[in-house]
């Protein structure tokens, strides 16, 4: 077999390119301590299945007392010593997964805490229920056990059960809290998950806490598997007849467990390749217990015994020898797996040598991993989509063009792959050099234009788009529908999609739309691309859920590099409709047995059948598991603001929960001026619901912040479990909510973020075809409760600097940059036609969000009649 692991989310992969990422705050050492419980002889285990547990503390003590401290984040406004572009020092974010054991949450009360490893040493012998004790041991990853009278402990008899854990606390003594097994699931195969902490319970809070921590993408990690075994302070793993290691399903010992590094012959070699391999998956290159990976980074695997096999082809990336792991670390390393990483230890790495690369059957305990380095196209995304001269209802053709922005100080190299819908081989590719801080198009790049089906009758092609680089970029994908049968021919509608980055095993999207009417006898359709980056098919579940409750599901197989598209799939079209309407209202969450991408496609008809015209579109990517947030913003609030000629704009938000349990959450109006908020109220969404703005009273009667009832600001949210959402821009023919929608787009919501921030395009009076111009303006709301100074730089596509700005943000303010007359003033980069094209970077000081408003007008000034409208959030470039 062979494997790869993405160290996220504590899975193991098959497919080497498949990159997730994970964002939360790496830590440093394992809590274990040096002097423990005693060890005991060896025992022989299995592992295979798993149980939660529940931890109780003693009387009068906290929890908070065996935690550290939070680890502090780098300043995000100070620019990296590489110079002006403007990538920072490599933020790395998460322990989860990387722990050996998996972590517990320590609540909202320590704030100032970080999260903790899960207690280990649990006492096999003094484990009792009821009162009872029972005789107990770790068998193939089972508790068994049985009471004084021989009546046997199998599956929910567990559910209970008292025990008693040894944890060693960051003062460096070992306090000994009791536990017990929470109640079994009805399928017997685990159990939830709880901490208890008396100081919680004497505040009057909720005292019961996860032990085991469940995420959006990975429900199953509440799970922890019993291991007859302890590590120590160092990462050392020892057998033991007396203690037991309970292991999250996020955990670097669960990570080898699937790999089968656990369930493999218990003898003196398996037991150090089990070692070897925890510390190769956390990059303990040291042998001190010391993680220096971070969540989504990608290695590939292979070991003497021929458990893994290094996975190679032309679908892999070029992945150079990173180390040769042993039970006491790397024992050579060419390369850091990050560089600059805090827990890489000193000292120059030990080359390895052609004989430690060999297979060697003789040393069956030594593992070698591959990881990328400086120079390997390692970094990866993707767009749903990729269509050349595909036909659109109303005699329109579909074209794909891709822009990527190399913010980094240093030239990057680029390549796009296109793979058709089926899967399969390419349909062709790009390779490119981005000089530091400039910018590609593949707009009328001859390599791009030839990229085909091979059907030389139709000249057309549709698929999906690979990108891989040697360092972090910015990508946007446009899709233009042109009248005619070229890639110039006159654009009637262009939308723009930033590449989807995170791929995940759990997607959402704001809407599942089927025949809903729109005003002007128009209706509303949605339809999803899911596509498969990895090389192995992947089933996925796509579940429907409906504003009413229901649910429609549907079972789908993607094959490797392959692609499902709903349009005209009959399953898709026969969600019954929302009750008492023509048409079906709902939301679309994907489950998927590997990480896959996908985008959803909103489009308004000229009719009432799936295939009428299109009158307008836009595209939207799914949000992966991890985007879902407990703080998010929208760009804009709008109400009857004039645009330009009859139209006016308005927004509208949908807030969606993909939790089993209801969802509260505020929503505060701010005023683009700052200041007191417009309107504050609450929401509650039920489980697996969504909330829709449009036309809620509360919504509706934020106040007016001009005459005529116009109101403009921006909006904030806050929930008690994360959620996602969409914010809708429309552009209407009249001044009222109902008139007829002459341009909408969607942006999703998105987290606040103090990180650097980048978007394309910069354009100014840019010719857009048939007399038109286009413009860009970022939006900026700053969700600090103080003003902020914001440095906002804008480039040219050969990556000079072309102007720099420093404008302020009051506190819970905007600016606009289309009312900012320094952005009017900033110099042209084609100054005898004065017109600019480029990029831009946001550095803020404080949290914000930004969004970029792209507009094409009926002339060339920069109020002139608006034809077509778009907005992008600005990203973050991947670290």
């Amino acid at each position: 077999m062979s494997f790869c692991a993405v160290i996220a989310a504590g899975a193991a992969c098959t497919a080497v390119d498949v990159d997730v990422d994970v964002e939360e705050t790496l830590a440093g050492e394992s809590e274990l301590g040096a002097k423990g419980p005693a060890k005991d002889p060896p025992i022989e285990v299995v592992v295979s299945w798993p149980i939660a547990i529940q931890l109780v503390p003693p009387l009068g003590t906290s929890l908070a007392t065996c935690t550290r401290p939070r680890s502090k984040p780098a300043d995000p406004s100070v620019d990296s010593p590489a110079g002006d572009p403007i990538l920072q020092s490599p933020n790395h974010r998460s322990r989860n997964g990387i722990d050996l054991h998996g972590r517990w949450d320590p609540g909202s009360s320590y704030d100032e805490l970080e999260q903790s490893e899960v207690p280990t040493h649990f006492r096999l012998a003094e484990i009792t229920k009821g009162g009872r004790r029972v005789g107990a041991h770790v068998e193939k990853g089972k508790l068994m056990g049985s009471f004084d009278n021989g009546a046997r402990l199998v599956d929910a008899d567990w559910a209970g059960a008292e025990l008693k854990v040894d944890l060693l606390c960051v003062d460096g003594g070992w306090q000994t809290f009791p536990a017990r097994i929470g109640g079994v699931s009805a399928t017997g195969d685990g159990y939830d998950v709880e901490i208890q902490d008396p100081d919680r319970a004497e505040r009057g809070e909720a005292s019961w806490r996860p032990a085991c921590r469940a995420t959006l993408e990975m429900p199953e990690a509440s799970w922890a598997t019993p291991f007859a075994e302890v590590w120590d302070e160092r990462g050392t793993r020892s057998s033991s007849t007396a203690h037991f290691t309970f292991a999250c399903a996020t955990s670097a010992i669960i990570k080898c467990d699937r790999m089968g590094y656990i369930d493999v012959p218990d003898n003196d070699d398996a037991q150090r390749l089990r070692q070897a391999c925890t510390r190769m998956v956390r990059a303990d290159f040291s042998g001190k217990d010391r993680s220096a990976t971070a969540e989504g980074t990608l290695i590939d695997v292979e070991d003497n015994r021929g458990i893994q096999v290094r996975e190679q082809g032309d679908h892999v990336p070029v992945l150079p020898l990173e180390a040769v792991w042993s039970p006491d670390g790397a024992i050579c390393q060419n390369h850091w797996r990050i560089a600059g990483h805090p827990n890489n230890y000193g000292g120059a790495p030990t080359t390895c040598s052609a004989e430690d690369a060999a297979l060697d059957p003789s040393r069956p305990h030594l593992i070698r991993s591959w990881s990328c380095r400086p120079g390997s196209l390692c970094e990866r995304q993707y767009s749903s989509v990729f269509l050349k001269n595909w036909p659109a209802p109303g005699g329109l053709t579909q074209w794909s063009n891709v822009t990527v922005v190399n913010p980094n100080a240093a030239e990057a190299t680029v390549k796009l792959t296109v793979f058709p819908t089926g899967g399969g081989a390419p349909l062709g590719a790009v390779l490119i050099k981005i000089p530091a801080a400039g910018a590609y198009s593949t707009y009328g790049d001859p390599r791009w234009n030839a990229i085909d089906d091979g059907d030389l009758l139709s000249d057309r092609a549709s698929g999906w788009i690979a990108l891989s680089s040697d360092m972090p970029v910015v990508a946007t994908h446009r899709t233009s529908l042109r009248a005619g049968n070229t890639w110039n021919a006159p654009a009637r509608l262009v939308e723009d999609e930033p590449f989807l980055t995170s791929p995940s095993r759990r997607l959402f999207s704001s809407y599942y739309l089927k025949s809903w009417p729109e005003a002007g006898g128009r209706t509303q359709w949605s339809n999803v691309v899911v596509n498969n980056p990895a090389t192995k098919p992947v089933s996925i579940t796509v579940r429907i859920h409906g504003v009413d409750g229901s649910l429609h599901e549907l079972d789908r197989a993607l094959p490797a590099r392959g692609v499902w598209n709903s349009y005209g799939d009959s399953d898709w079209l026969a969600v019954p409709n929302t009750p008492t309407k023509t048409g079906a209202l709902g939301w679309v969450e994907i489950r998927s047995d590997e990480p896959v991408v996908a985008t959803n496609r909103i489009v308004h008809r000229d009719g009432a059948t799936y295939d009428a015209p299109v009158a307008l579109l836009d595209d939207v990517g799914f949000a992966g598991a991890t985007s879902a947030a407990k703080e998010l913003a929208a760009s804009s609030f709008l109400r009857n603001i004039p645009a330009t000629g009859t139209m006016t704009q308005w927004s509208s938000l949908i807030v969606n929960n993909p939790h089993p349990e209801q969802v509260t959450l505020t929503v505060t109006v701010h005023r683009n001026g700052g200041g007191a908020a417009l309107r504050s109220f609450t929401k509650v969404i039920p489980s697996f619901g969504a909330w829709n703005a449009y036309g809620d009273p509360d919504w509706t009667s934020v106040p007016a912040t001009g005459s005529g009832g116009r109101s403009a600001g921006w909006v904030e949210i806050s929930a008690d479990l994360p959620v996602f959402g969409t914010n809708r821009v429309v552009l209407r023919d009249g001044s009222t909510l109902s008139s007829p929608v002459a341009l909408f787009n969607d942006e999703p919501l998105v987290a606040p973020s103090s990180d650097s921030l980048v978007s394309w395009p910069y354009i100014k009076n840019w010719p857009g075809g048939e007399g038109l111009t286009q413009w860009s303006a970022p939006v900026v709301n700053n969700l600090g409760g103080q003003s902020a100074t914001m440095r906002v730089k804008v480039w040219t596509t050969d990556g000079d600097l072309l102007g720099e700005l420093t404008p302020t943000i009051p506190a819970k303010g905007s600016w606009d940059a289309a009312t900012d007359l320094d952005w009017d003033a900033l110099p042209h980069t084609d100054g005898a036609n004065r017109r600019s094209l480029g990029w831009m970077t946001l550095i803020p000081s404080t949290p914000l969000i930004a969004t970029n408003r792209l507009t094409l007008r009926e002339g060339t000034t920069a109020d002139a009649p608006i034809v077509l409208y778009d907005a992008t959030p600005f990203v973050r470039p991947r670290n």
